[in-house]
């Protein structure tokens, strides 16, 4: 639940005077507020904001804004503004220990997804969603706010009990950019107690501290005047509002509270270099960060200079993408930004992932183009190419107001109250930013790069592993590229760009042959002359929204292992090499202020395209998606850069233990199957080349007749047809039928138990997988969700909230028809290592215990109505139906499925339940693997 937020909100202190007199903008002006939302502040300095929005029906959000977080502690309070988040669900006035989650559960809420907190250095959160079919549930949930914000018990006994799953939390943080950061953030925090205050605490203060020590925290700072109660969703704004009056006009402010002040952080006249290595650092990294003073945007003229700032961020990124197409960039990673920093600081932040011994370069790299902005700003071209990509963004945000998510706009409210930020609203922001976009001008936009890259309060940051023949940049290298000023001597950027047409030939296409209804999940089947099937699902989920998917059999199940290690890189390379007359440069540039994306997928079993769009970018889609089959791009320059790219990453991971935890999980679990791999080695990436990979696309991608394509969204047939017809109709189909193969060792006969023994901190990780052959029906794999609630449930109660064992216990369920008709159960648990035996063991109680012994009704009701409502959230979602419909036509599964399985969920029983489970586990056959601290060895 700890959060350490970078807000990335929008700061400029850059004015200008130019004219506007043609349009008439009043730039002092107050930023309108959205008017859909209701926004009041009671007597004792409550702020409330309330907004009715139907996305999805029948659910509220509601929220609890705290401008207090770690920064408002007391040494002696260390970590307990976080702690006082934790037992907000630890017992309260109206809720006892543990009958808000148990009451949550049964209304089809889950714990961690729709009732969760963060805490960070100047606020805390707390996030609620309740159903709204009945006004009991969202009174039950004004109360939980209400108990939140002021009616915690904090008793002595659970703030006991409640220490050891927050040093679970504490020791699950402890890696290495937790070590590095402890070097570096004093020097970047320049004497400021940010720098002493994170979040999650220290592990003596949270063993140690007073249960009263935490009670005047929670006294001192949970007081009204610092507070906000979000309500957005599918509610009677008036009654909302009596609620919150009602429930709230009481609280008090504390007499004598202190004031609550943003810390500053201290200046540097001189450049602070802060250096910090560590054994299990995974990157080679430099940051420069320069500090400037914060600034929120208030006015119209506010959002201008914030317009201003996006469009720089886009600018100088194209160029840093540019750059990494080269194999012989030193970087595999680069960018530069201004954003808000922390506190009320923004700062200008560059960074570079360097490859392998080349940090020095990266360092040159970084600075070097921010100095060519610098010199000589930025082109026409590139300023017209991120103003129709900002707009396009902007123009997409309006089309969706009325289909954006409840979530979505408690998040713009809770950021308004603790940060300022503009609650305009889509519309209205867009239509601001359609007057002002044409005052900006380039050379304004070039100027703040004079502004921003400045030698004070300039803090450069040098980060990576400590590795036998590796070379991390020192100081004094670094003070030295300050010095020489190298990168000082730069020429302008060329932008080579040349327009043209994406396709410049006439296609012929194909007609629809037949259609026919499908009014089990409202669409239309069409089959084009050429074979190949279409099915359109128009729906009003989202105004500006259409998905595709397209699959067929295949995959790299069909390749040889010889061949196998170039399919995981043939439709990378295409991605990097182009399209047509276009390379990866001039595609993406060519593309800007396009709200289109497609990629070309090879999975095991099959291969195809996923893709996202809007109604005005439909045909760009299926141009690019023509052009994917008909003019595909092998670039060498762009394979050896990836293959570089990956390499070096591979380089800096290997030691880190959770890769090898992974590594060792999937291997064992997978027989060491060289077709199941976690992350590729060195060896394997050599076995990849060139010509192969190009090889594997063209034999994937030359028949499209395979192919079934689905698209989902705001479909207009009688426009989109034709365009189908045109383009996939104009796909290459040749007669012939391709089928996966059964090419994997799977999940090994005997039991397997492995201990592992990696890593410098006092922490181990445990991984139990349990995996069967199975029968394929819906009331088997409808049980195999009911059963993982179930068990989620229960590992939650017993080894976090009993145990205190852990911090977040995960389960994953997963079940897949083919190759193998198969289900994998895995569990994984962080705790200390001398509790790994215990918790183990209780593990495999909680499952022989419910295999033996079967399922209360109670838990029944709470896993069913989970399924239920997280359907009816689903429902409303195009990628839903997206997913749903394609799996059904792989898998040969009726298209009314989901239907009989709301049936069957009403219908299934404990008993039921039971009897289906158990012949389908057997917790005697699974493979662990135990990672201990490589100094228990």
């Amino acid at each position: 639940m700890t959060k350490l937020k970078l807000f990335l909100t929008t700061l400029v202190c850059f004015l200008t005077t130019i004219s506007y007199s043609q349009q008439q903008i009043d730039l002092e002006k107050e930023l309108p507020v959205d008017p859909k939302v209701k926004i009041g502040k009671l007597d004792n300095g409550l702020v409330y904001y309330i907004r009715k929005n139907k996305k999805p029906e029948k659910r509220v959000e509601l929220r609890l804004a705290v401008k207090a977080g770690s920064m408002q502690e007391t040494d002696e309070q260390v970590g307990l503004a976080h702690f006082t988040e934790h037992m907000a669900f630890n017992g309260s006035k109206h809720f006892k220990k543990n009958e808000l989650v148990s009451y949550l559960q049964s209304i089809g809420m889950r714990f961690g997804g729709d009732l969760n907190a963060y805490t960070s250095f100047d606020e805390t959160v707390y996030m609620l969603t309740v159903p709204t079919d009945s006004k009991g549930q969202l009174d039950s949930g004004f109360l939980v706010l209400q108990d939140w914000a002021a009616n915690l018990s904090l008793e002595g006994k659970e703030i006991d009990a409640e220490r050891g799953v927050i040093i679970e939390e504490w020791r699950t943080g402890k890696n290495a950019d937790e070590r590095m950061r402890k070097v570096w953030f004093p020097i970047v925090f320049t004497n400021s107690l940010y720098a002493k205050r994170m979040p999650i605490g220290t592990y003596e203060n949270l063993k140690s501290f007073k249960h009263e020590t935490l009670r005047n925290f929670y006294k001192t700072w949970y007081r009204p005047n610092l507070q906000a109660i979000i309500v957005v969703g599918d509610i009677d704004v008036n009654y909302a509002e009596e609620k919150i009056k009602a429930l709230f006009s009481s609280l008090q402010n504390p007499e004598n509270a202190p004031e609550k002040i943003m810390h500053p952080i201290g200046e540097n006249k001189e450049v602070l270099i802060a250096r910090a290595t560590d054994k299990e650092a995974t990157y080679s990294q430099i940051m420069t960060i320069r500090k400037h003073k914060g600034f929120r945007p208030k006015t119209i003229q506010d959002y201008r200079t914030s317009l201003m700032l996006s469009l720089y961020n886009m600018m100088i990124n194209d160029r840093f993408d540019e750059l990494q197409q080269d194999p012989k960039c030193p970087v595999i990673g680069a960018g530069s930004y201004y954003n808000q920093f922390v506190g009320n600081v923004d700062a200008y932040t560059g960074y570079a992932i360097a490859k392998e011994n080349q940090m020095k370069e990266a360092m040159l790299l970084l600075m070097r183009e921010e100095e060519r902005v610098k010199q000589f700003g930025f082109l026409e071209s590139e300023f017209e190419r991120a103003k129709e990509e900002l707009m396009s963004s902007l123009e997409k945000a309006a089309n969706e107001a009325e289909k954006t998510f409840s979530s979505s706009f408690a998040g713009e409210y809770v950021s308004h109250f603790l940060n300022e930020s503009p609650i305009m609203g889509a519309k209205i922001s867009y239509n601001q930013a359609k007057k002002l976009i044409e005052t900006i001008k380039v050379e304004e936009i070039s100027k703040l790069a004079k502004q921003w890259i400045t030698d004070e309060n300039f803090v450069i940051v040098i980060l990576g592993p400590e590795k036998e023949g590796l070379n991390i940049l020192t100081e004094d290298e670094a003070r030295n590229i300050l010095k020489k000023a190298e990168y000082k001597n730069v020429t302008a950027y060329v932008d080579n760009y040349k327009p043209e047409p994406l396709i410049d030939k006439e296609l012929t296409g194909s007609k629809v042959k037949s259609s026919k209804e499908l009014p089990d999940i409202q669409a239309t089947e069409y089959v084009l002359e050429n074979g190949i099937k279409v099915i359109l699902k128009p729906t009003e989920y989202k105004d500006d929204e259409v998905l595709m998917m397209a699959k067929a059999p295949g995959g790299s199940s069909l390749f040889s292992l010889y061949d196998f290690p170039s399919t995981m890189f043939a439709t990378a390379l295409v991605e990097r090499s182009g399209l047509g007359n276009f390379d990866y440069i001039s595609l993406e540039k060519k593309l800007k202020g396009k709200n289109v994306g497609i990629s070309p997928v090879i999975g095991e079993t099959w291969n195809g395209f996923y893709g996202n769009t809007t109604p005005k970018d439909f045909e760009t889609m299926l141009q690019l998606l023509y052009l994917y089959y008909d003019a595909p791009r092998f670039d060498e320059q762009a394979f050896q850069a990836i293959i570089s790219e990956t390499k070096n990453q591979l380089k800096f991971i290997s030691g880190n233990p959770m890769y090898v935890f992974l590594d060792t999980l999937i291997k064992t679990s997978s027989q060491n199957d060289p077709r199941k791999i976690a992350i590729p080695d060195e060896a394997f990436l050599n076995n990849a080349t060139y010509k192969q990979s190009i090889d594997v696309y063209k034999d994937r991608f030359s028949n499209a007749g395979n192919l079934v394509f689905t698209f989902v969204g705001n479909i207009n047939k009688e426009e989109m047809l034709p365009l189908i017809e045109k383009y996939i109709g104009s796909l290459p189909v040749i007669d012939k039928k391709d089928i996966f193969k059964n090419v994997y060792y799977g999940f090994p006969d005997e039991t397997k138990d492995l201990n592992i023994y990696v890593g410098m901190e006092d922490k181990s990780t445990m991984g139990i997988i349990f995996s069967e052959e199975y029968e394929w029906n819906l009331k088997n794999n409808l049980c195999l969700d009911i059963f993982q609630e179930i068990l989620d449930i229960r590992l939650v109660e017993i080894i976090r909230e009993k145990m205190g064992g852990t911090y977040s216990p995960s389960l994953q369920f997963s079940y897949e028809k083919y190759p193998e008709t198969s289900y994998t159960a895995f569990v994984m648990i962080n705790c200390e290592p001398k509790k790994v035996k215990k918790i183990s063991k209780t593990v495999f109680d909680i499952f022989n215990k419910l295999l033996a012994k079967g399922f209360t009704k109670e838990e029944l009701q709470k896993a069913t109505e989970q399924i239920k409502k997280s359907l009816q959230v689903n429902f409303e979602k195009n990628a839903y139906w997206r997913n749903y419909i394609d799996e059904q036509y792989f898998n040969g599964d009726p298209l009314n499925e989901y239907k009989d399985y709301l049936k069957l969920l009403d219908e299934i029983t404990p008993e039921e339940l039971l009897k289906t489970i158990k012949p389908l586990f057997k917790t005697e056959h699974y493979v662990s693997v135990y990672q201990y601290p490589e100094k228990k060895k």
